[in-house]
């Protein structure tokens, strides 16, 4: 639920300057935006590149901070919302980007296990059973061996869709999920998220209107810096017997220190080149730093000494 929202974009991390500053510096790209989605749309943003969608996007999920009108995601005030809240809101949302941003390192199996550790599962056959479940819902169920460059674009997608499901978010977020896909494997992946919009939110990006037109329950068209048109508007009317969603605490997201240690551990593993570099650099500078102490005090005991004899003759 948006009412009299404003966004602007800052290059500063979440919370790391004042609303004061932020309205002063940032730049202005959306303004007075009301509207409600619910569970079960299926909502696209469309618009030319540069009309603010993609922003609109990150202030849903939290990567710009919302800083005029009010805002409620799955349950959390976007307004008061704390950094340290910002993962528990995002283990209720799913995202899906246009780049697929996979772990090149690990096959499929893993990349959706490395994101199911860092949200908090601890249950190893739990973890495997809901991978298994999310893998099966796209259609990939025999590909968790995989490497993602061993993957089609519609596969790595269909993963990246698997990834936000994991953590059965009530939102799904998509930001041009077809973008760099030709238009029969679009059509599939399309055809997924009409799937996954039968009992969640897809809020989704699109300069396509063509698929907005075949797949969309809701299409609200962004110019401008406003919303130029919404297929199911806004009703001032409705304010009045709105209530503000209330969250519902799901605890922290915090990974054990066993687990911790274990994705730090394979981490290491996985990049070898870049730990033998950072060890041989952290190697330099403490010998550095032990030449100095050294020649220090060596240059401190010579003066010493030296005052000795001068007082002794």
């Amino acid at each position: 639920r948006l009412r009299g929202v404003t966004i602007y974009h800052t290059d500063d991390p979440f919370g790391s300057r004042s609303e004061k500053k932020l309205l002063q510096q940032g730049e202005l790209i959306l303004s007075d935006l009301n509207f409600d989605i619910n569970a079960g749309e299926f909502v696209y943003l469309i618009g030319r590149v540069g009309s603010g969608k993609s922003s609109l996007l990150k202030t849903l999920y939290a990567e710009l901070q919302l800083i005029e009108g009010e805002g409620y995601v799955a349950g959390f005030d976007l307004r008061k919302l704390k950094r340290r809240e910002i993962p528990m809101l995002r283990r209720r949302i799913g995202i899906v980007f246009q780049d697929y941003q996979l772990l090149t390192d690990r096959n499929v199996f893993m990349n959706l296990y490395y994101v199911m550790k860092a949200t908090g599962w601890k249950n190893e056959s739990e973890i495997r059973k809901r991978i298994d479940e999310v893998l099966k819902v796209v259609s990939l169920e025999a590909k968790g061996y995989k490497m993602p460059f061993e993957l089609s674009g519609g596969e790595q997608q269909r993963v990246a869709i698997a990834r936000a499901l994991v953590n059965n978010p009530d939102i799904l977020l998509a930001d041009e999920p077809t973008g760099a896909l030709d238009s029969e494997t679009s059509i599939q992946v399309m055809e997924l998220l009409k799937e996954v919009a039968r009992d969640r939110l897809v809020v989704m990006v699109t300069h396509n209107p063509e698929l907005a037109e075949r797949y969309a329950t809701r299409i609200v068209k962004l110019k401008d810096g406003v919303i130029r048109s919404d297929t199911m508007p806004y009703e001032p009317e409705d304010e009045a017997a709105a209530v503000a969603p209330v969250h519902r605490n799901m605890g922290h997201s915090s990974m054990s220190l066993l687990t911790s240690l274990s994705l730090s551990f394979n981490n290491l593993l996985t990049k070898k080149a870049r730990t033998l570099l950072t060890a041989f650099a952290g190697s330099i500078g403490i010998i550095g730093i032990a030449l100095i102490l050294s020649l220090s005090n060596g240059v401190s005991r010579y003066i010493s000494n030296m005052e000795k004899s001068t007082l002794a003759a």
